[in-house]
């Protein structure tokens, strides 16, 4: 079946409905937006050699534009450094987050050579990470030292696309290098008159696109992705600012659009088994509508662990919206829930904070490559959450794959990406195959309920037959990016002495979301509905 293209879907969807403009936030399976996501960054070590994450960001259109740049430590999301940038047309802009020094302890660093004009700007020897919004006054219970921030993922959203002298002080000339990027930097973060005067700026585009590399010189190891796009989340330039963490998915249109295809088996359905649904929605908060983007109930994707190729297999799984709903600091951002959600948590993350994380239950389920399956038990995952079953606890989090052999990691970092915020996973005698993780929700002292995002309204549309019925719907699970990593190590003498001959490719993730009838459910409601494949 051909792909369905989501901003045709999303446009006839409102045509159909009559919900307004064509504006909603949505995942652009084309991979480019106003906001990207780029689901992990490391400079942790792997054999005692140090990771480099280099990213790149493209603008694709012919406007100048300004973003916002923001990177976030692994464990709960906290700022650790942010800027904003400002692209020329048709720019590309590079950068690299190195290790402070050689030691374990040290912060992340960000290195940029690049000419694009940044406030503020980057010093030839590069920029520290920082743990003011972690430490100290803003001490969240977990650690507060630097080495916090050497793993976590990264956020750029688009601001505003620019226009009259402010795009011409950051084109660049002939020389290659910007105008003039003085006219873009004032004093604490300060906005720049013509901007703050309208006349110099516009609604963001969107049009970028980027994508992240992991690379160990030392071990011979590369991994690459590309960042997620969301395209239409902002309706209204933003006003470039620092010193706060303003400029946030918090200003997101608070509508979203989701193309799905539904595993249809009724007697009705005569057009096959599966069944391509848009679904538009609107929600409490703009960084809802960007959850339902990223919703899944389920995260499938292979490992290989087997002995003769040395190989290890890490994943990557981060929820780049978690921070939004638990923190003191954010949670007046979504006022709309209900008290009784607000003493526990905001939907769809059920978890309470403890010092062990935010730990979301899950259930994994694994097969080898003939079929035979098995469940992972409790004891195989640790830290051990406060309430019973398995969990995932990190904001960026590594699940880090073990069989017991002896090329495989058995101690607090992962193989492949060397991470220390982890989820280790023993598949014993299976070495290679395909799991699914499966978010099954949570329980407090008192009450049973499932992990779930509702909307305030819903459409759906049958695309193949162009027909329409309005419900209440409520998407299952959590919102939910990353990627599989995997190593082969070849060990063959007088090949590869001078540098090991590492083997390294990553994948994304595959999903499944299940949709819920009913409208906002109670706490302990079971869901019910088709999964969606």
């Amino acid at each position: 079946m051909k792909p369905i293209q989501k901003k045709a879907l999303a446009a006839a969807v409102v045509t159909a409905f009559g919900v307004g403009s064509a504006e909603a936030v949505f995942q652009n399976p084309n991979g480019t937006g106003q906001v990207l996501i780029y689901p992990y960054y490391t400079v942790q070590q792997v054999g005692g050699k140090s990771m480099n994450t280099l990213i790149t960001v493209v603008n694709t259109t012919s406007r100048a534009k300004v973003a916002k740049v923001r990177f976030r430590e692994g464990q709960a999301s906290r700022e650790v450094l942010d800027f904003n940038l400002y692209l020329s047309p048709n720019d590309v802009w590079t950068a690299a987050v190195v290790p402070a020094d050689a030691t374990t302890s040290s912060p992340g660093r960000l290195l940029s050579f690049d000419k694009s004009c940044t406030n503020p700007a980057i010093p030839a020897t590069g920029v520290d990470f920082r743990n003011f919004a972690y430490a100290g006054a803003f001490g969240d219970g977990l650690s507060e030292g630097l080495a916090r921030s050497r793993e976590g993922y990264i956020e750029i959203l688009e601001l505003a696309t620019l226009a009259g002298s402010v795009a011409t002080a950051v084109t660049h000339n002939s020389l290659g290098v910007p105008n003039n990027c003085a006219a873009v930097r004032t004093a604490n973060g300060a906005i720049p008159d013509p901007f703050e005067n309208g006349n110099q700026s516009a609604v963001p585009t969107g049009g970028l696109s980027g994508t992240g590399t992991i690379i160990n010189v030392a071990q011979g190891s590369d991994i690459g992705y590309n960042a997620v796009a969301l395209a239409d989340c902002f309706k209204a330039k933003q006003a470039p600012a620092l010193g706060t963490e303003s400029n946030t998915l918090a200003q997101c249109d608070a509508r979203s659009m989701v193309a799905m295809t539904v595993a249809d088996d009724s007697s009705a359905n005569t057009r096959g088994n599966q069944v391509p649904l848009a679904i538009a929605s609107t929600h409490a908060v703009g960084v809802d509508a960007v959850s339902a983007t990223l919703m899944a109930e389920s995260v499938v994707n292979e490992y290989i662990l087997d002995a003769a190729t040395g190989s290890n297999t890490d994943w990557v799984v981060t929820f780049p919206t978690r921070h939004f709903y638990h923190f003191p600091a954010t949670l007046e951002l979504l006022s709309a829930f209900d008290a009784l959600e607000e003493a526990v948590t905001f939907r769809p993350f059920t978890a309470l904070f403890t010092s062990s994380g935010l730990c979301e239950p899950i259930t994994l389920n694994y097969f080898n490559r003939e079929e035979a399956g098995a469940v992972a038990a409790g004891s195989d995952f640790s830290p051990q959450p406060v309430r019973a079953g398995s969990s995932i606890c990190w904001e960026a989090n590594v699940v880090s794959f073990r069989s017991g052999l002896a090329h495989h990691p058995s101690g607090t970092t992962s193989a492949v990406l060397g991470s220390r915020n982890i989820t280790p996973v023993t598949v014993g005698t299976f070495e290679n195959g395909w799991v699914e993780v499966k978010f099954t929700g949570s329980s407090d002292n008192t009450t049973t309920y499932p992990a779930y995002l509702p909307t305030d309204t819903s459409t759906t549309m049958d695309y193949l037959g162009q027909t329409s019925s309005p419900s209440g719907l409520s998407f299952a699970g959590l919102p939910v990016v990353g990627f599989m990593a995997r190593s082969f190590a070849n060990t063959q003498a007088g090949t590869c002495d001078v540098v090991p001959c590492n083997y390294n490719a990553s994948f994304g993730h595959k999903f499944k979301t299940r949709l819920s009838t009913a409208t906002n459910p109670p706490f302990g409601r079971t869901f019910f509905g088709p999964i969606i494949d």
